[in-house]
């Protein structure tokens, strides 16, 4: 039986201990394939084939792949990187398998393709036990190609590895040899501290933070070219909003705001903070919010964007903010108070 398992479970990444929802987040146990994910996020070791799908679908982190830092260091510093699953011929960094690339992931794969080669290895995943997670993954990847016409191409090779073919020298657990620009030293510690973590896994799911890794290596990469724009998720929205702000209040990310200037109430969204969990549109009962794929640089990812105003009305009679612009102008409670005087 493995000691421990490859994914980890983060609990205050996740989103339903962030800010509580009537309707729990539970994206992880409904794509998980083996059923190996219970209701208290705790996985079957027994079961889980560390295939990373729960990482793939959850908006937050959740659920990480312990080797994420690693691969985001093999990916942004290597010259040309190419990544093999561990049915692959193992020519490259081994990942867990494909199901583990989001949205984000895939992105940051077609922008590095504009300045180096990607190439990515597959076995046979039609009769792999992973296969559904990889399903999904690829049409993460479907998604933002088909958003992006002209993104620059990616090699997916189904290159299946040769019985008794070496191991490869990237990938999970192993110490990958010039994988990074720091020294012997400075690696050598990195190696003792990540045995340790492994060893107490409790350490690292202590580990917290608010923009999810993939984000941070999207964040990064297209920081390097400013000019250039990617198909990315973000909120939209209509005239229907009334700037009630119940969508700041239940962001678990804080990725959106409410500022007042003058009569109006500005909505402030800040795409890096924001992991398209719906919880915004779904609680907006006037249906004023919805996600879309915009075009977007690096200043607008990383930077706040108003991305809608309402009128700001005030009771005339105990100055109080309120949403609807009433022939009374008054708020619900001095209305029923004018409405109980006019009785008597």
């Amino acid at each position: 039986m493995k000691k421990y398992n490859q994914m980890l479970y983060h609990p205050d990444n996740c989103l339903n201990k962030k800010k509580p929802y009537p309707r729990e987040c539970r994206l992880c146990i409904e794509a998980c394939p083996h059923k190996s994910i219970g209701d208290k996020k705790e996985i079957s070791i027994e079961s889980c084939t560390e295939c990373g799908v729960c990482m793939a679908v959850c908006p937050s982190d959740g659920f990480v792949d312990r080797d994420m830092k690693n691969l985001g260091e093999f990916l942004l510093e290597n010259g040309n990187c190419v990544l093999n699953c561990p049915m692959a011929a193992p020519a490259g960094y081994e990942i867990a398998c494909l199901g583990m690339l989001d949205r984000d992931a895939w992105t940051v794969l077609m922008l590095l393709a504009e300045s180096k080669q990607v190439r990515i290895l597959t076995g046979d995943c039609s009769n792999c036990q992973d296969k559904q997670a990889a399903a999904v993954s690829q049409r993460f990847y479907l998604e933002v190609s088909q958003q992006w016409t002209d993104h620059p191409g990616l090699k997916l090779e189904i290159l299946p590895a040769e019985e008794g073919a070496a191991k490869s020298d990237y990938g999970p657990g192993r110490f990958a040899r010039g994988r990074s620009k720091k020294g012997l030293k400075n690696r050598l510690r990195e190696f003792g501290k990540d045995r340790i973590k492994a060893a107490f896994p409790a350490i690292e799911a202590e580990e917290s933070y608010t923009i999810p890794r993939t984000r941070q290596w999207l964040a990064e990469t297209l920081k390097q070219k400013p000019n250039k724009k990617v198909p990315f998720q973000a909120i939209r929205y209509t005239d229907q909003c009334n700037g009630c702000g119940v969508c700041t209040k239940i962001c678990p990310q804080q990725a959106l705001t409410l500022k007042q200037k003058e009569n109006k109430m500005l909505l402030i969204y800040e795409p890096l903070q924001c992991v398209q969990c719906g919880r915004c549109v779904d609680i907006c009962g006037f249906r004023a919010l919805s996600f879309a794929y915009l075009m977007f640089p690096f200043k607008f990812l990383a930077g706040k964007v108003i991305v809608g105003e309402a009128n700001s009305y005030y009771c005339r009679e105990c100055g109080k903010q309120i949403f609807i612009d009433t022939d009374s102008g008054l708020c619900a409670a001095c209305a029923a108070h004018s409405t109980n005087i006019e009785g008597r």
